[in-house]
């Protein structure tokens, strides 16, 4: 979108050039032969890159203005990226027409842009039009014009690709901008430096069709003077329902649907990208709503892909990042899987989740090495029992140590009993958790630790793996053996049993399966 602003840009200092000229004569007699020569300007500026129509052309002596309808630039093919650029009106306004005594243009106040259109192509292009060479008299020009204020109102755009499907869409941006030097919009890489720079709009849409995927969001806003931008109504969208998804795929994949009704971001400094540094004080998301599934009828990858621990994260980046404090409230996550043989999937939810991150920073980052993440949890698990997530990351260790802390409130197992039956083969026939705490270190090979669960009245059934809904004689007789011998149906009071943690990493799975599977290891030496 910067290279459509630059035209904008261009096509004002072409009126300005032509301003001077004509100031002094009534423009009502020059109508055509204007026309011609703003054309014509137009498209040597641009180095014949790009032609020019409009309708009208108002210099108002008085009111110090001049305004130009209509106006729609277009490329010819040695300008494939900008497929078309239009406005309703561009006004030049606060013209001071005495400026001419002592240079050829004059100088002026604001530029404002009514309903900019923009169409762009997304492929390969040459920025040749706007190149810095000594001889460009668009820069030569820019150097001479006083700072001067802009308004984009009411504009939008889209990206699209060579067969017309697009890629991204804003429906509505406004833009404002104080006491700007035209080269700075010129050099679009100096467009985020600007000061007093505040953008607004709503109806944003990028399109990831390869990924099946599409990100939405409303209302938006930028603040630079005030460090300050905000998103509403972001939506991270599926292209295909829940089994199709990975059939699309034709492996086991994540299907995410992420609802997030606002994020700000807020206490950030735009000038330090300048030196490839960027810091942030906090970014908050509230009421979020997540629902993760996953088909487990697929085949999972044959290749191995190893999953990134933080370390490798934050060393991936080549880029000096630090975000001091995320905080997330109100949100809710479920995660549903279907697992062979079962016929329905099972799930479980994490409700009312509020939780902070401290400290993220990436390799690069000055204090990199200073503090270790913290990650602060709490929400309800499946909407009755209270769960707290403590986690503490060394994420400049290689070894990525870390410990985790987690406890949970007092809950009846069957609350979890379709996730239990569809996927662990389990089924709770009684018994109540009266509270789970675990505490252990993790690094890239492997976790240790130990977890306690009090329970009372435990009795399970183990489901046919091959057939969950069958029961037989073999079937009733595991159960009596399990909730006889093996499973210990009360474990309460001061001999209460502590499960040994002792898990080796799968280095395909994410680092929550890490944690999960970590605890799930303790908890088994509980209950066996």
């Amino acid at each position: 979108m910067k290279k459509a602003l630059k035209v904008f840009l261009i096509f004002v200092i072409t009126v300005v050039i032509l301003s001077g000229a004509v100031a002094l004569i009534a423009p009502t007699f020059l109508t055509e032969p204007l026309k011609k020569a703003l054309t014509e300007e137009f498209s040597r500026q641009t180095n014949r890159d790009y032609t020019l129509d409009f309708s009208t052309f108002h210099i108002g002596i008085l009111r110090r203005t001049i305004t130009v309808d209509s106006i729609v630039v277009q490329p010819d093919s040695a300008s494939p990226q900008i497929k078309r650029i239009a406005a309703s009106s561009i006004s030049i306004d606060g013209i001071q027409w005495f400026s001419l005594v002592n240079k050829p243009f004059p100088n002026f106040k604001t530029i404002t842009i009514n309903e900019p259109d923009v169409e762009l192509i997304n492929r390969g292009f040459s920025a040749s039009a706007f190149s810095n060479s000594g001889g460009n008299s668009t820069n030569d020009i820019a150097k001479k014009l006083a700072t001067f204020d802009l308004f984009i109102k009411s504009g939008k755009g889209r990206i699209i690709r060579p067969n017309k499907q697009e890629v991204f869409r804003v429906d509505d941006i406004s833009v404002e901008a104080r006491d700007i030097n035209i080269n700075e919009l010129l050099d679009g890489s100096q467009i985020v430096f600007m000061d007093n720079l505040i953008l607004s709009g709503s109806g944003l849409r990028l399109s990831m069709e390869k990924k099946l995927y599409e990100i939405t969001a409303g209302d938006f806003s930028f603040n630079k003077k005030s460090e300050y931008a905000s998103l509403t109504d972001i939506a991270l969208n599926p292209l295909a329902p829940k089994y199709r998804f990975s059939e699309i795929k034709n492996r086991q994949i994540d299907r995410i649907d992420l609802k997030v009704p606002k994020i700000e971001f807020i206490g950030f400094e735009m000038d330090s990208l300048a030196s490839q540094h960027f810091e942030m004080d906090s970014m908050h998301i509230s009421g979020a709503r997540m629902e993760v599934f996953r088909d487990k009828y697929k085949e999972r990858p044959t290749s191995i892909q190893r999953k990134p621990l933080l370390y490798e994260v934050a060393n991936a980046i080549d880029f000096s990042f630090g975000l001091n404090k995320v905080a997330i409230s109100e949100t809710d996550i479920t995660y549903e899987e279907h697992k062979p043989p079962s016929e329905k999937p099972g799930s479980i939810s994490f409700n009312d989740i509020n939780a902070t991150i401290e400290n993220f920073r990436t390799e690069s980052h000055p204090r990199f090495y200073e503090d270790s993440l913290k990650l602060n949890v709490d929400a309800l698990f499946m909407n009755v029992a209270t769960l707290n997530l403590d986690v503490s990351y060394a994420v400049f260790d290689k070894n990525n140590t870390h410990t985790v802390d987690v406890t949970l409130g007092s809950f009846d197992p069957q609350e979890a009993g379709e996730m239990l039956q569809n996927v662990g083969f389990v089924k709770i026939e009684d018994g109540l958790i009266e509270s789970l705490s675990a505490n252990y270190t993790l690094n890239s090979s492997s976790s240790f630790g130990e977890v306690k669960v009090l329970y009372r009245n435990l009795k399970v059934s183990f489901l046919n793996k091959d057939n969950p809904e069958k029961t037989g004689v073999k079937q009733v007789l595991g159960d009596f053996i399990a909730n006889t011998f093996v499973l210990k149906s009360d474990n309460l009071g001061e001999n209460a049993r502590i499960g040994e943690i002792s898990f080796e990493r799968e280095v395909e799975k994410s680092i929550f399966a890490y944690w999960w599977k970590s605890l799930l290891d303790g908890i088994k030496e509980v209950i066996k």
